[in-house]
């Protein structure tokens, strides 16, 4: 475990430092945030190499923090506000940015032992959930390491484009996929790049497959790109789906959608368009018109309904390609993170039948994941990140080898700790 983190001598990969900067508009907010994915990402190659980490890179990360914290917060509303252009402007929340800077300064400041017992301040029930985790799958090495993203391994974000990776996080997750298992994948619904997971993430290269689009599209451990074939009328469909859903937005109207939550997210064989974020700060009203216009256009080009199925969260609206007839109900069938499962593991060969496999989730749409998981390995285990009994109880039901953890830091704690 790396007691001694951050060292005087300065390293090649702070040649590019973060000054302080005067963040006014949200196009500033994105570029501070490229900017930090680009600092975080050698400084994680660093650690994983043993080597420490020069002070000059701790400076930069403290001046992105600084530059957040001083955004300025209305004296009506108490919120942070920044200008979409010259005129307008949107009410921000940026804990998730600001928090996860304070956690990575602290954990090059103080080290690994002593930022796992600042966790632990924080977080209710933190060394018992580590403690319960860590005994539990102690002395396992894992066929498939099989995990979505937000919510399970990442902390929520209120903007997709926001919410680059941690380094502390980078290090747990990618130190027990490199030591613990050999086909560690991440499974998401958002796209795959531009802007997607690769775009947010920082973990080293060749050790990850990244799935995105539910596994519709993944790139694998080599950086070899693969995609669930479409048929050409279907991607014509969706095709005329994303150019109108860029029209809407480009109305005065609704383009605060193109900067909330979400945003709008292309995948491959999927839309993905925000009406609301996580701090609710679109009016309902305005929210409900929104998704009923988006609708609308989906009927205009669908009118049957059977290329398309619409699925509101209450933040999002999916937009999802149909892919075929289930022969048991005789219903039109959409593509889930079960289907993206056997299609990555299809494709390269992934057959370890008697092994150990550990699946990792937050939501009910990771379920149709781990099912698929207990239909083509004979050892499973599953780790959800909840505090839905209702979920709970399923995840349960479905794989008697699971554990419940209420906080993403939880999971990765274990991690960690299980890859040293």
């Amino acid at each position: 475990m790396h007691t001694t983190i951050v060292n005087e001598r300065s390293l090649r990969t702070c040649n590019f430092p973060i000054t302080l900067q005067d963040i006014r508009t949200l196009k500033e907010l994105y570029r501070l945030k490229a900017e930090t994915r680009d600092l975080r990402e050698p400084i994680v190659r660093n650690i994983m190499k043993q080597r420490v980490v020069g002070k000059g890179c701790l400076e930069s990360l403290k001046n992105a923090l600084y530059s957040l914290e001083t955004i300025y917060i209305d004296d009506y509303t108490g919120q942070r506000l920044l200008r979409l252009d010259g005129m307008k402007q949107i009410e921000v929340d940026l804990t998730y940015e600001i928090r996860e800077l304070q956690k990575d300064i602290y954990y090059l400041e103080y080290g690994e032992d002593r930022f796992i017992e600042y966790l632990a301040k924080f977080i209710p029930g933190f060394t018992d959930y580590v403690t319960e985790g860590v005994e539990m799958l102690r002395g396992k090495s894992f066929s498939a390491f099989i995990t979505d993203r937000d919510g399970t391994t990442n902390n929520y974000c209120g903007r997709y484009r926001s919410s680059i990776q941690p380094i502390y996080n980078s290090v747990f997750l990618s130190r027990f996929s490199k030591n613990c298992c050999r086909y560690p994948m991440i499974i998401t619904s958002a796209p795959l790049k531009d802007f997607g997971i690769l775009n947010v993430s920082i973990n080293p290269e060749h050790i990850f497959i990244y799935a995105g689009s539910k596994g519709r599209e993944f790139i694998d451990i080599d950086g070899q790109f693969h995609s669930f074939p479409i048929e050409p009328g279907k991607q014509e469909m969706i095709r005329l789906l994303n150019e109108r859903m860029q029209q809407l937005l480009l109305d005065p109207s609704f383009e605060k959608f193109n900067f909330i939550g979400s945003a709008l997210q292309i995948k491959f064989g999927q839309t993905t368009i925000a009406r609301q974020d996580i701090t609710r700060s679109v009016n309902e009203a305005e929210s409900a018109a929104f998704l009923e216009k988006v609708k609308g256009i989906v009927r205009d080009i669908d009118p049957e309904g059977k290329n398309f199925r619409i699925e509101d969260t209450g933040l999002d609206i999916e937009i999802i390609l149909t892919i075929d007839v289930d022969p048991k109900t005789g219903l039109i069938r959409d593509f889930d993170k079960g289907d993206g499962l056997e299609f990555i593991c299809h494709k390269l060969n992934i057959d370890h039948a008697g092994e150990p496999v550990l699946v990792c989730g937050d939501t009910s749409s990771d379920i149709p994941m781990l099912k698929k998981a207990m239909e083509m390995y004979d050892d499973v285990w599953a780790i959800f990140v909840t505090r839905d009994e209702k979920l709970m109880r399923r995840v349960r039901e479905i794989c008697p080898k699971s554990y419940m953890v209420p906080y993403p830091d939880i999971l990765l704690t274990i991690l960690g700790l299980l890859s040293l």
